[in-house]
């Protein structure tokens, strides 16, 4: 493990499309998940700078992420993310790196006499990078904010997949194509099946009174169907508020909000509301509960 770190280390300071040495089987499948590793501990490491910025500077919002992950069943999510979108990435980021793949450059080579070739070999290490940079800049798409400092700050909330974009492109060059499709898929399977399992809920309210009782939680990936909100009334008053998998929005419209933070927000909750005694200001009361938690 070591050894394989710092070659990659070395690596990175001078990239090279072509190795010499030939590996076995075996010592691809050690290399591969030796970088998979150092992968996920310099991930770690970026990430703690991402979850500053989102605690004490201004929230990151990954609506657009959870709206495609969103009422999907797991297995259908794990799909995605470890197969199709792995091997959609790679090709658009990291196929080209291989020039003999390159298509585009040896179309242009047939007309300039092989000079986009000189041109390749005397900037691939600027090539390699500028592919990484690409890779982690797409992420941006991964946030739906649009503040200033948000752009100022984008290098460091993209390092994590620009680490990604370094150790998938090692791994490429040296092992080939589809050892990266496969690194790259196995990343996105651990990730994903770590959200699911330990990460996918977030209690952000759980309060118990002689009047009452209501729970909120945030969803992280809003697995399988939503179920609409369910109001449940004893004549006037309203005995209990069940939701499930819906949008804050959703939500907030069915309760009449005016506020348009909560109107906007797409973040997927659960609420189960009982009321014990005769409480009738319910949907005020939620509302309010929503706003500390989604400003």
């Amino acid at each position: 493990m070591e050894t394989i770190a710092i070659n990659f280390f070395k690596f990175l300071k001078n990239p090279k499309e072509k190795f010499n040495e030939t590996l076995y089987l075996k010592e691809k499948w050690n290399l591969l998940f030796s970088i998979l590793l150092l992968d996920f501990i310099l991930v770690i490491i970026a990430s703690g700078i991402t979850s500053l910025i989102d605690l004490h500077l201004f929230e990151l919002k990954s609506d657009p992420l959870e709206d495609l992950f969103s009422n999907k069943a797991a297995f259908y999510i794990i799909i995605i993310a470890a197969l199709i979108v792995p091997l959609i990435e790679e090709f658009i980021f990291r196929l080209f790196l291989n020039y003999k793949r390159n298509f585009v450059f040896q179309f242009f080579d047939a007309f300039t006499n092989n000079k986009a070739k000189l041109f390749w070999d005397k900037h691939f290490k600027k090539i390699f990078y500028l592919a990484a940079i690409l890779f982690a800049l797409t992420h941006l798409t991964n946030y739906s904010n649009t503040n200033t400092l948000f752009y100022i700050l984008a290098p460091l909330i993209i390092l994590p997949q620009l680490i990604g974009g370094l150790t998938l492109g090692y791994i490429r060059l040296k092992l080939g194509f589809f050892w990266g499709v496969l690194m790259h898929g196995l990343y996105n399977l651990i990730l994903f099946s770590v959200a699911i399992l330990f990460l996918n809920i977030t209690s952000l309210t759980k309060t118990t009174t002689v009047d009452y009782s209501l729970e909120i939680t945030k969803l992280e990936l809003g697995l399988n169907k939503p179920v609409a909100l369910e109001t449940y009334k004893t004549g006037a008053k309203i005995d209990s508020i069940i939701v499930n998998n819906s949008t804050v929005k959703e939500v907030a419209t069915v309760l009449n909000a005016t506020d348009t933070t909560l109107l906007k927000n797409s973040n997927r909750i659960n609420i189960r509301f009982i009321n014990k005694t005769d409480i009738n200001n319910v949907e005020t009361l939620i509302l309010n509960e929503l706003k500390k938690h989604f400003k």
